[in-house]
């Protein structure tokens, strides 16, 4: 990805081996061909009101691609747009649509359901939001104190079309929560799921097959797969040992993670202003070995 101070975070893939991927500083989103091995420009800075863009999701039945643009005080562009959910068009970029976040908050990440409903974790308060299919206006759709209630908390979401719940980790305590989702589109239940061991600053989360979910390491370098059973999950690591992990897209079985440097974009005063170039998106094979009995 070009350019010394993008610092890219979200990340998203289509079915046919394009990726996308938004800068926190510029707000930009970039977009890789099938077989390229540079990004190029896509949707220029500031576009339908970017600011910072962070998560990002290929909804290729509606052509479109969403977008989380939030707002640190830390980008290039902050203060120039409330915080919101962007839609542009997958194929060309245009502006589809923009979904303000209800009181402000951070929106981390987002994820759809087999309706065409629309979630998204804000990582400033215990709280999902949903924009409903053919909706106009963002709602709360759950807010719970044992999600995180402090600042940085929620990241990752995906929905498993197979048990009809949604998964999502908090970033800050390393935990992993399901929530059921009732007949009528309302919030079930919240079950914290216990895991063999502590996630390492979970980023992005995703549903890579049956009771098995993926999550990128920020603290770890790396991924995880867990292995779910019932509400408890086994964590397989995979170190693979890159500089500020952000999160990732699963495609053909592999994640493909996002090396951002990002602790030059969040801590400048400590980590220095001026990242280690250059930021990519680098492919782990989620493969897990099984010791043998």
């Amino acid at each position: 990805m070009p350019g010394d101070r993008a610092f890219p975070e979200g990340v998203a893939g289509a079915s046919d081996g394009t990726f996308f991927i938004g800068s926190l500083e510029e707000g930009t989103i970039m977009r890789a061909l099938p077989g390229a091995t540079e990004f190029e420009p896509f949707i220029k800075a500031g576009a339908n009101g970017l600011v910072s863009v962070l998560g990002l999701y290929v909804d290729e039945a509606n052509n479109t691609l969403w977008a989380c643009s939030a707002d640190a005080d830390n980008g290039k562009l902050k203060g120039s747009a409330p915080v919101a959910i962007k839609a542009f068009d997958l194929q060309t970029g245009a502006d589809k649509g923009s979904y303000d976040l209800p009181g402000g908050g951070f929106p981390n990440d987002l994820t759809m359901d087999d309706q065409g409903n629309l979630y998204v974790t804000d990582s400033w308060t215990p709280r999902i939001l949903r924009l409903a299919a053919g909706g106009t206006k963002l709602e709360e759709w759950l807010n719970d104190p044992q999600l995180g209630a402090e600042q940085w908390s929620l990241n990752g979401i995906d929905f498993d079309a197979s048990s009809h719940v949604l998964y999502t980790v908090n970033q800050r305590a390393g935990l992993l929560f399901r929530v059921a989702l009732n007949e009528d589109g309302s919030a079930g239940a919240v079950t914290k799921i216990e895991t063999s061991q502590e996630l390492r600053r979970p980023d992005g989360l995703k549903v890579i097959g049956y009771n098995t979910l993926a999550t990128g390491e920020g603290g770890a370098g790396g991924m995880a797969v867990l292995s779910l059973e019932g509400d408890k999950a086994i964590v397989h690591r995979i170190p693979a040992g890159l500089d500020g992990v952000a999160t990732f897209a699963y495609y053909q079985g592999s994640a493909w993670v996002v090396e951002n440097h990002a602790d030059h974009f969040w801590d400048p005063a400590n980590a220095g202003p001026d990242a280690n170039a250059p930021f990519r998106i680098v492919e782990v094979p989620l493969v897990v070995e099984v010791p043998l009995d």
